[in-house]
């Protein structure tokens, strides 16, 4: 509630027993020594507990649309306090994502001493690939930019996703070098992700239907499809192709520590997808942890349960 404090005219016109606003600090603010009968109490630590959420922030404004960013703040215990940044993506299939599906995971991870920027893209059939990670790039320096206002170490941050944003997260880190990717200069305005954690995320699109799935990956209209633009997968190879992390994984290339999290019972993401990501990054002595999930279905809650949240944050306290 904003101060208020009146005028000297105002004062003359209040009655005898009118108390006057006090300046004072919190500290110095006197204890009330009201204690009417059967009334209990309660010592309780009163620093701050609870992550602050900013809902709808706008950080772009790309083919006439805002996009925004859900940024979930921990509870701070100075002014100049500041923390890791984890970059969040919603999987959506590529298309209109929910953004408050993982709301709740997201605020245990910022009660761990992270900021969370959850990531708004342009989706499909609207829009095509490759907005989604150059979205997530444009949202990435506009944290980085505002880092002083939203309590960032601008020096460490990291990318997450589940399911299509695990795909959006995984290519925005090993195309940090790509000028394609990127709506912002990459020279002037440079990304380095610390690390990136792929929950569940396709990786080889053009395979998805090489293996057993309960929907169509292929043609023009489906979900995938509508992603490259409205195309069958398989009149396109070289444009898929270029939606595939893999290809862009090299021995001389820097690319950032992985996490890898899928569930072997997955009806919509092959299970296959990781592991193609997985061997190739080891196959390119590049750090990766890869955990399965047994017997998980696509986006279950397995992912966020208390034992894998204590593999996810023990890998990001490492990197």
């Amino acid at each position: 509630m904003a101060k208020h404090f009146m005028a000297a005219k105002d004062l003359a016109h209040m009655p005898s027993d009118y108390v006057e606003p006090l300046q004072m600090s919190a500290a110095d603010f006197p204890a009330s020594q009201l204690s009417p009968q059967g009334m209990q109490h309660l010592s309780i630590d009163l620093n701050n507990y609870y992550p602050k959420v900013k809902l709808g922030v706008p950080y772009a404004v790309k083919d006439g649309e805002i996009l925004h960013l859900q940024i979930i703040v921990p509870a701070l215990q100075n002014d100049q306090q500041t923390f890791p940044l984890l970059m969040w993506v919603q999987g959506s299939a590529f298309h209109k994502q929910d953004l408050g599906d993982r709301m709740a995971p997201m605020m245990e991870i910022a009660k761990h001493g992270y900021v969370v920027a959850m990531v708004e893209y342009r989706h499909a059939p609207e829009h095509a690939f490759p907005v989604q990670v150059r979205d997530l790039n444009t949202a990435t320096r506009f944290m980085l930019d505002h880092a002083q206002q939203y309590h960032v170490d601008p020096t460490k941050y990291v990318a997450c996703g589940d399911s299509s944003g695990g795909h959006t997260v995984t290519l925005a880190s090993v195309t940090e070098d790509q000028p394609f990717f990127s709506d912002e200069d990459i020279h002037t305005r440079p990304l380095s992700f610390k690390a990136c954690i792929d929950l569940y995320g396709p990786t080889d699109i053009s395979r998805m239907n090489k293996v057993p799935s309960t929907q169509d990956h292929v043609t023009a209209h489906s979900l995938e499809g509508e992603f490259f633009g409205t195309k069958n997968i398989y009149d396109h190879p070289e444009l898929v192709q270029k939606a595939n992390p893999i290809a862009y994984i090299r021995n001389d290339h820097a690319i950032p520590p992985f996490l890898i999290m899928h569930g072997n019972k997955d009806r919509l993401v092959p299970f296959e997808q990781s592991c193609l990501l997985y061997q190739a990054l080891r196959d390119h002595d590049k750090t990766v942890y890869f955990y399965q999930i047994e017997n998980s279905d696509h986006a279950t809650d397995a992912f966020y349960r208390p034992e894998a949240l204590r593999i996810i944050l023990n890998f990001l306290a490492q990197y």
